[in-house]
């Protein structure tokens, strides 16, 4: 069970990362690999923040708060610290406006930064696992990785209103995740699953439209 929570996203990578890509239009994959190395070394500065703004915060059990809590710690931020990091060293990543290697610059980053984050919470709760934390969330930061990966492009090169608006989509995804956590925590499991399925799905359908000569080979 807890090998999901850990090898989920790494694994994800990997399957992506062994689909046909054109080679003149996607990076090397080596320079996905050095991506996904990057997104995970850049977790450990982006840990203080996400601990820092949990202490700032808190965590509530009930109601409103709760979804808010389940937000802020599990997707918000998460996703904006991995969305900073990414945008704090972008020139050092060789994406450009291509789409293959701008979506797959991206998802290496993200993948990378996010499974440390996996990890991160395996410690956190460690002894008190529940199917949540073990298979919920890993799939809905699949999903995220896949979404905000295939939207990167379109606020390319990620300067001036353009990086406000990456955060805003950001942040709303987070909003829209948060849902099946807190459907579980309010013991709407059946509705907290099928919720978790659903993004899921449909990134990879999005995934598939945008690169149909990938998926078809």
């Amino acid at each position: 069970m807890i090998l999901f929570l850990i090898a989920s996203l790494p694994l994800f990578f990997l399957a992506v990362l062994w689909l046909p890509w054109e080679p003149r239009r996607a990076p090397e994959s080596v320079e996905m690999l050095r991506c996904l190395f990057k997104g995970a070394l850049l977790f450990f500065p982006g840990l203080l923040v996400m601990l820092v703004v949990r202490r700032i915060f808190g965590f509530s059990y009930g109601g409103l708060l709760l979804f808010l809590s389940l937000l802020l710690r599990d997707h918000l931020a998460p996703l904006l610290v991995a969305l900073g990091s990414l945008l704090v060293i972008k020139d050092q990543l060789r994406v450009s406006g291509v789409e293959e290697e701008n979506f797959l610059g991206v998802f290496s980053f993200l993948s990378g930064f996010l499974a440390m984050v996996n990890l991160s919470d395996l410690v956190r709760a460690w002894g008190d696992w529940n199917a949540y934390l073990l298979f919920l969330l890993p799939m809905l930061r699949i999903s995220a990785v896949l979404f905000l990966s295939l939207v990167a492009r379109r606020f390319y090169p990620w300067e001036g209103r353009d990086v406000v608006l990456f955060c805003l989509v950001g942040a709303a995804l987070a909003a829209g995740l948060a849902v099946p956590g807190f459907l579980y925590y309010v013991n709407r499991v059946g509705w907290s699953i099928l919720l978790t399925a659903l993004p899921l799905l449909a990134a990879v359908v999005a995934f598939a439209m945008r690169f149909p000569r990938v998926v078809r080979a």
